[in-house]
């Protein structure tokens, strides 16, 4: 590149006429290394206020990502089974767009201290910057580059993150649909029917949950000699399940651990259970839950009967058994 008194510039109009009469003395002063050089630190400002407007403008969209995913309320554990896929898909956007703007704010500030060196360095010799042998690794304007590839980096984040966090919206939408459909089936059985069910109803009800998961039901309803199995099943893998059903009419009344003691000295060695269950439709003491865990008997809960019941979620899943491939399949988040 040359510079000389050939090329065509045109001199900025200032308002004050002493201003412009001193701009023209110095120009005609310039050299042609004094214009090079002026040129070439004006080209360098020029791209660190690019990319400081660039920065800025990533913080500020990354910023209003943020504020509408905040404006998504994922569902209720309670009523969705799909409030855990909810949150894990926007606990993994948010994730990356914080990185991504944290990324952002601080090459935008670094694009600001840069400029602010570049336009310091104005006001000495400029042409000290670009003589041949001048060491200038340590110069701020060397980190314009790196700067630029970490601001394309976050933003490729950003975007395949909102990428994916779409999909996962879209396929959990579709899930949604299937679970509408299916709970206006004859297969879902609602908690305010169970509630409103009699003890024997409710065994029946239990066992028709076993049949719809696939398994074999021997005993279908206890009585007065059944030695706390009210409910027998077998599974495809020949476990033997034996199920207790304490029904609270409501759902308002807690099982205790009576009742659980005398299910564990029978279960086992009076039925083979395999697979001990007690099932209700309230809740169970903690002293119940603690003598539960303690026995290895599984507790199914209002909760957990909504899931089986309501949601169709298989039972052994429910009592954590059998491992299930996860709904939505989130991709590692860098």
């Amino acid at each position: 590149m040359h510079i000389n008194w050939a090329t065509s510039v045109t001199v900025p109009e200032y308002p004050s006429a002493q201003l412009q009469q001193a701009l023209w003395r110095r120009i005609s002063e310039a050299t042609d290394d004094d214009l090079l050089a002026a040129y070439l630190l004006w080209v360098e400002g020029q791209v660190a206020k690019d990319w400081f407007l660039e920065a800025d403008d990533l913080v500020f969209g990354l910023g209003a990502e943020l504020k509408d995913l905040d404006a998504l309320q994922p569902p209720p554990l309670s009523t969705s089974p799909f409030a855990n896929d909810y949150h894990a898909a926007h606990n993994a956007l948010r994730q990356t767009l914080l990185q991504a703007r944290s990324t952002a704010i601080r090459s935008k500030e670094r694009a600001r201290t840069v400029y602010g060196q570049l336009r310091d360095e104005t006001t000495g010799e400029v042409k000290a910057r670009y003589r041949q042998g001048v060491d200038v690794a340590d110069s701020a304007a060397n980190s314009m580059g790196d700067l630029k590839d970490r601001l394309v980096r976050a933003d490729r984040a950003a975007c395949e993150a909102l990428a994916r966090h779409r999909n996962v919206m879209h396929q959990l939408a579709l899930l949604e649909a299937e679970m509408d459909r299916f709970l206006d089936s004859d297969d879902s059985i609602q908690l305010g029917d169970i509630h409103a069910m009699t003890p024997a109803a409710f065994e029946q009800a239990v066992a028709a949950l076993a049949k719809r998961d696939g398994f074999r039901v021997v005993r279908e309803g206890g009585g007065a000699r059944d030695l706390g199995a009210d409910v027998i099943a077998v599974t495809a893998d020949s476990l033997r399940i034996v199920f207790q059903c304490k029904h609270r009419q409501g759902g308002v009344k807690k099982v205790g651990s009576p009742e659980i003691q005398t299910l564990n000295g029978t279960a086992r060695p009076q039925h083979g259970a395999d697979v001990v269950v007690a099932v209700t439709n309230g809740t169970f003491t903690k002293p119940a839950s603690d003598f539960a865990r303690d026995h290895e008997i599984h507790l199914v809960d209002q909760s957990r009967l909504n899931r089986w019941a309501r949601w169709g979620e298989p039972l052994l899943a429910v009592l954590g058994l059998q491992e299930t491939p996860p709904r939505i399949t989130l991709a590692h988040t860098a």
